[in-house]
């Protein structure tokens, strides 16, 4: 078994999605198809009066936790960190923590929760970001709202839900825009919350070994010069759809080392200037003089750099990176990267600040 998968840490599920999207009916399942495992529930009510928890089956009611009058990912994100020190004191009881989120919270904050403190890191992982959507009203939904669409953007798994209220085409139409914000994350589909088997559990999507694999799969397009491959594509073009917001996913493969100095600084400008528009970063890098695949994700304006495998002696070594987020620029960042790579760090960075 991978090292990864030897992780003692309390695995964590953010569970995110619109509103009325049935986010706690998929909990409930959930719950349900994993007999084994002891969960603990965070329940995020908007309002002032918390009903979801006697909603919430197959968990006992000290292992559910209402955070109610307001939203987790802002004016109570204090309170979910504050939280977590607290259930510390029953991790020996737990095998998973569901946090079921509000339908109108932004996924991003509530992961940094989870990166607020050494000792928080140090007995919590991430498992995986699960998004529910509408498969009847994304398109309205996503048109109206942008934090739905980003909700999509920033998932591992989309979950598409209410496929029994929609045709054929109509569920076509709706895999067909989740893909247009988000075309890396797993699709999964749902009626009345039932996953049919598909595994929205320990996919250990955080681990530096799972990055990997995943980035080496997403690039797969390569220039004729051989010195870079890229996969860029802006999914959601403004003059043809100009109501689904400017929500961008790249891809580039390049097939020469970068400075791991220089590319550090590069990537702390990087969120810096673009700010919240950088909704998703991953991928591997590969470094001067370095040995290992280094492993490279970001949430926000949080970076996580991490030692992957070592390359093999036969395969390409190959920097593979994908970003996914609003009014990027392909051709800017594209630009930006190569001139990275040629050593010219100002113009590089310079580039990320037009």
């Amino acid at each position: 078994m991978e090292d990864y998968m030897d992780d003692d840490r309390l695995p964590v599920t953010i569970l995110t999605g619109f509103l009325g999207a049935g986010k706690t009916t998929l909990l409930n399942n959930l719950i349900k198809n994993y007999p084994q495992h002891k969960f603990a529930v965070i329940e995020n009510e908007f309002g002032e009066i918390p009903i979801d928890n006697d909603l919430i089956v197959g968990v006992e009611s000290d292992n559910i936790y209402e955070m109610s009058n307001g939203c987790i990912c802002c004016t109570l994100n204090g309170e979910l960190a504050e939280l977590l020190f607290d259930l510390l004191n029953i991790r020996h009881k737990l095998t998973h923590l569901v946090v079921e989120t509000t339908g109108i919270a932004d996924p991003t904050t509530v992961v940094q929760a989870f990166m607020s403190s050494e000792q928080i890191e140090m007995f919590y992982r991430i498992d995986s970001v699960v998004c529910l959507v509408d498969a009847r009203n994304i398109g309205p939904i996503a048109a109206d709202t942008a934090m739905a669409a980003k909700q999509i953007s920033y998932a591992d798994i989309v979950v598409l839900n209410k496929t029994d209220l929609v045709t054929e085409a109509e569920m076509a139409g709706a895999a067909e825009l989740v893909k247009s914000f988000n075309p890396f994350a797993e699709l999964v589909y749902s009626s009345f919350g039932s996953v049919n088997g598909s595994s929205l559990l320990d996919t250990y999507t955080y681990a530096p070994k799972v990055i990997e694999d995943f980035s080496i799969n997403a690039g797969k397009l390569r220039l004729s010069s051989g010195v870079m491959k890229p996969a860029g594509f802006a999914l959601v073009q403004k003059d043809q759809r100009p109501a689904l917001h400017d929500i961008e996913s790249h891809s580039y493969t390049f097939t020469r080392n970068f400075d791991p100095h220089q590319f550090n600084f590069w990537l702390d400008h990087l969120v810096e200037y673009y700010g919240a528009g950088i909704y998703r970063i991953k991928g591997i890098v590969s470094f001067d003089k370095v040995p290992q695949k280094v492993v490279v994700q970001s949430v926000r304006d949080h970076i996580m750099i991490s030692a992957g495998e070592p390359w093999n002696e036969d395969e390409e070594r190959a920097s593979r990176l994908i970003f996914i987020g609003k009014s990027l620029g392909k051709l800017r960042l594209e630009e930006s990267l190569v001139k990275l790579l040629s050593g010219e760090l100002q113009d590089s960075v310079t580039l990320l600040s037009r």
